[in-house]
């Protein structure tokens, strides 16, 4: 009887894969790769997560990075973070009757504002902030018009964190007056259709500078966080990647910063470039050892800093008392100006307030009109804004 040849298995393992592999290219090459539209999504990877801390600050765990950026980031060349939509895409799907899917949420238009030449110049990232020819500064152009009372007491409200979560985001964008004033983080994705989304509904919106705190790096607040122990090249550069993410903000606010800010050294040429670009400054208040003060008026640039943090406690009876002592600063000196997280309760809770604002004799006022008042601008009597979109809004 014949002796049958003794097949070694991992040959035959061998014959049968490459079988299948030759399969599969014959498959692509005749009928086109399945896969090509989610490898694009499968590649796009966040390299970066975030988590929001109780103080309201967001923590930011880097991956690998490379000249400070993200290595894998979307085909728009954005950062990703989790959580982060895009509003310009359809954000959820729902199921009809006969069981198909439709989209929920409306589409981008295809064209969208576009900034004003004379104010622009390129950036790392886009559009750099300038102050034109004829010395229109974008903190005049972008801030929301408005005739500030001479009398009444004042009180602007700052919501900040903007961009990363979808709910908390259009909340703000929907739910609050058009008076209370926005502030996004600059790692959110399609930041420009958030700002753009924002001010069409009559918000003035501001951007928010990741500054070093005193625990970094245990606290980080991001891959381009301006630090106080880098030169001030760096720091330019940083400044210049975040300052270019988009485009229509007023002003600009520290995001943590303890460390950062306590340093005459690192502080003077940050602020120095935001003056030369013509951007206000508002800091929140978040650590009183600051140099702002001396910094910033050495280098007269306009800027003010908010008189309370109305959610370090994260709770309806310790926001509602914050508000009250926002009253009571702006009954003593005029003007109150609050910054708040943008944390499901704080939206509850300015919610609720800003509808009985007026009732009690209070004028609720864009953060840029109460910035004015304090430097004595004449200019906070009638609008200043060339932006027809935010003049068109101005009324609302």
């Amino acid at each position: 009887m014949p002796r049958v040849p003794r097949i070694n298995p991992h040959v035959l393992g061998a014959i049968v894969l490459s079988s299948v592999l030759v399969l599969g290219a014959v498959r692509v090459l005749v009928f086109g790769d399945p896969l090509a539209g989610q490898m694009e999504q499968v590649l796009a990877i966040p390299a970066v997560s975030q988590s929001a801390s109780l103080s309201g600050h967001l923590r930011i765990d880097k991956g690998h990075e490379a000249d400070g950026g993200f290595v894998i980031t979307t085909p728009h060349d954005e950062p990703v973070l989790d959580g982060v939509e895009d509003p310009g895409r359809a954000h959820h799907s729902v199921d009809d009757d006969n069981g198909s899917s439709r989209h929920a949420a409306a589409k981008a238009t295809p064209t969208g504002p576009v900034p004003d030449k004379a104010l622009t110049a390129p950036g790392p990232g886009g559009v750099l902030p300038v102050i034109a020819a004829d010395g229109r500064r974008p903190a005049d152009v972008y801030a929301r018009p408005f005739n500030l009372p001479a009398k009444s007491p004042t009180i602007a409200l700052i919501v900040g964190g903007l961009g990363l979560k979808e709910a908390s985001t259009l909340a703000a964008i929907n739910d609050l007056p058009p008076e209370v004033t926005l502030s996004f983080v600059p790692y959110t994705r399609d930041l420009q259709g958030w700002i753009n989304r924002a001010r069409a509904a009559g918000h003035e919106v501001m951007l928010e500078l990741p500054m070093e705190p005193f625990d970094y790096p245990q606290n980080d607040p991001g891959p381009q966080t301006l630090l106080a122990t880098v030169s001030a090249a760096e720091n330019t550069r940083r400044l210049e990647w975040l300052l270019s993410r988009a485009w229509g903000y007023f002003a600009v606010t520290n995001y943590m910063g303890s460390k950062f800010t306590a340093s005459e050294t690192a502080l003077a040429p940050v602020l120095r470039a935001l003056r030369q670009r013509g951007v206000d400054f508002i800091y929140d208040g978040e650590a009183r050892r600051s140099s702002l003060s001396s910094v910033a008026d050495a280098e007269h640039l306009r800027w003010t800093t908010a008189d309370r943090i109305i959610d370090t406690e994260p709770s309806s009876t310790a926001i509602d008392e914050q508000l009250l002592h926002l009253e009571a600063i702006a009954i003593q000196n005029g003007t109150a100006l609050g910054a708040g997280f943008s944390w499901p309760i704080t939206m509850e809770r300015l919610k609720h307030w800003t509808d009985t604002v007026s009732s009690k004799g209070y004028v609720l006022a864009p953060a840029s009109a109460v910035l004015s008042a304090r430097k004595g601008s004449a200019s906070i009597e009638t609008p200043t804004s060339s932006d027809p979109q935010m003049v068109a809004r101005a009324g609302h």
